[in-house]
């Protein structure tokens, strides 16, 4: 099963038996307790819906307040393009706006293998996504100045976390059945 947050715009949550949300970092630490991980050195992060929300919450939630400076970032080898050029950037900005210092983080990249994740067609249009997106993402990127330029897009002009944008949840905007089975 694969585990998205709280949902993602393009699909639901999951729920478990109870009908409660089934967050991807409930998820991931419970595969980690299984195999013995001391439920001590486990943080969740559960207020985003994508990856541009797991950049943003890791930074304000654990990474600042917890004063960390050496992270891992661990994701699929398809996805991990986009999800170093978020971290990379939002990282980068709190690393110069707060400390005067843009390589104050040192973040380690850890990309798992798309082996198997999807069929091949579909791996090859949501590599296609995942660029694009980032490639958006990188323009986005380029006009922020500051943390509070950050926070204004994140909650007045992403899709996730904008309230004005509230009422696109679960409008479906992927036509490409191959592409909405990746999420």
């Amino acid at each position: 099963m694969d585990y998205h947050g709280g949902g993602t715009p393009h699909k639901g949550p999951y729920l478990d038996a109870r009908g409660f949300v089934v967050h991807e970092s409930t998820a991931c630490a419970r595969y980690l307790l299984d195999r013995g991980a001391d439920p001590e050195l486990l943080l969740k992060e559960v207020s985003s819906y994508d990856t541009v929300g797991n950049a943003y919450f890791s930074l304000t939630i654990h990474a600042l307040p917890a004063g960390w400076r050496r992270l891992a970032v661990v994701t699929s080898d398809f996805h991990m393009p986009r999800t170093a050029a978020l971290f990379r950037a939002m990282y980068r900005l709190a690393g110069r706006e707060l400390f005067g210092d843009a390589d104050r983080f040192d973040l380690m990249y850890v990309a798992a293998s798309d082996e198997g994740i999807f069929e091949p067609p579909v791996l090859e249009i949501r590599k296609s996504k995942e660029a694009a997106s980032r490639d958006a993402w990188l323009r986005t990127a380029a006009g922020l100045g500051s943390l509070r330029d950050l926070h204004t897009w994140l909650h007045q002009t992403h899709l996730c976390y904008a309230v004005s944008r509230q009422h696109e949840f679960g409008v479906q905007t992927i036509q490409d059945p191959k592409l909405l089975a990746s999420y």
